[in-house]
């Protein structure tokens, strides 16, 4: 399989390459943060059926789940991977309660979320919100100066949840993937 990224809708002609996403990215100046949230701490430990439910839950619009001719359990594989590597890594904020995680990396002065994710039965409490706010205190306290969160189109509560927090539209992406049936 190949990616294919570009700033503007493509005029495709061909059934191996298909827009599997319209990605936006936010971004946030990251002045100054508030209280850290004290019942959200580093992950430490194992990937248990709960988080690993909740690492697939973060992935609902991605591009490797969304594009069918990719093998089956491809994007669990994946998913759970990522979220291994990030712990791993100490790059997720979760609650003691399991409500939902970020995963939060700092490269310079750039914070990155990469995934996120709200139990279903934890939804409409506020958790999004004060995940959002955890990575930005970890990211700043790290050096972060920005945040940037990358989400798809299709997603519009996290499109809303990040704008209502004061993110603004960077870039615009169209993913394509080119998937040979030879």
């Amino acid at each position: 399989m190949v990616y294919i990224f570009s700033e503007k809708q493509l005029p495709i002609i061909s059934s191996e390459i298909q827009l599997i996403e319209k990605r936006i990215v936010f971004e946030k100046l990251l002045k100054s943060v508030s209280e850290a949230d004290s019942e959200i701490k580093v992950f430490e430990g194992l990937l248990s059926p709960e988080l690993e439910s909740l690492a697939l839950e973060s992935g609902t619009f991605s591009r490797f789940k969304t594009d069918l001719r990719l093998k089956a359990g491809e994007f669990e594989k994946l998913y759970k991977l990522w979220f291994q590597k990030s712990g791993r890594a100490g790059e997720v904020l979760l609650p003691e309660s399991q409500a939902g995680f970020v995963s939060c990396k700092v490269k310079e002065d750039l914070g990155q979320i990469g995934l996120i994710a709200v139990d279903k039965s934890q939804r409409g409490k506020g958790w999004g919100k004060r995940l959002i706010h955890a990575a930005e205190s970890f990211a700043f306290f790290k050096g972060a100066k920005k945040m940037r969160i990358g989400t798809q189109e299709a997603n519009q509560i996290a499109c809303s949840l990040y704008q209502n927090l004061g993110y603004e539209v960077v870039e615009r992406v169209w993913v394509y993937h080119f998937l040979s049936n030879k």
